[in-house]
């Protein structure tokens, strides 16, 4: 009888294998350009470490140009072996579809690495008339600022999951009785 930790442990030998003498990172940057992904990546100047690393599909290029409307935003905060937050970008087409514009491993989620991130973003738009118009995000001060400064033209929007979120968790303790709870969220 094969167990699941029995066929991690294959999966990882056979990455490893696969990688050689390479580290996951080098692995990782062999693979972008093999497979001609855009990227991007950013080191500290004195140890050489990558700190943020930027990549998309060259299709994606294409279809946020095409679909620049409206991207949304949003980071995993540090759930990835690497404890390093992921910020994902989606576009959305004009039938209402969804689609991966751009990933990107961040050093920290502080205003600075969003900037370089959002910089490289930008610099994917062909024309500067086709910047996004809308751009929703959760309520990151630091993201938020950061597209204020490379999007000004941008109407900076909070995401409706958040929202209802952050309503839910902080607006139950007013409701009383439970019945205008009931209300609240039927509204």
């Amino acid at each position: 009888m094969t167990t699941i930790k029995q066929v991690y442990n294959a999966m990882c030998v056979h990455r490893r294998s696969q990688r050689g003498h390479r580290t996951e990172m080098q692995q990782l940057m062999l693979l972008l350009e093999q497979d001609m992904y855009v990227h991007w990546c950013r080191c500290e100047e004195v140890s050489n470490v990558v700190q943020d690393i930027f990549w998309t599909h060259p299709d994606s290029v294409k279809l946020v140009n095409s679909f620049n409307i409206v991207i949304l935003m949003d980071s995993t905060y540090k759930t990835n072996k690497y404890r390093m937050p992921l910020l994902e970008v989606v576009g959305i087409t004009s039938t209402g579809l969804t689609f991966s514009v751009a990933f990107c491993l961040l050093a920290a989620e502080k205003e600075n690495n969003f900037l370089w991130a959002l910089d490289r973003l930008k610099g994917l738009f062909l024309r500067i008339d086709s910047y996004p118009r809308v751009v929703v995000c959760d309520k990151d001060i630091a993201l938020m600022n950061a597209v204020r400064i490379v999007f000004p033209e941008a109407y900076n929007l909070l995401c409706r999951f958040h929202i209802d979120k952050n309503m839910k968790a902080k607006c139950k303790i007013l409701a009383h009785p439970r019945e205008a709870w009931d209300q609240v969220m039927q509204a």
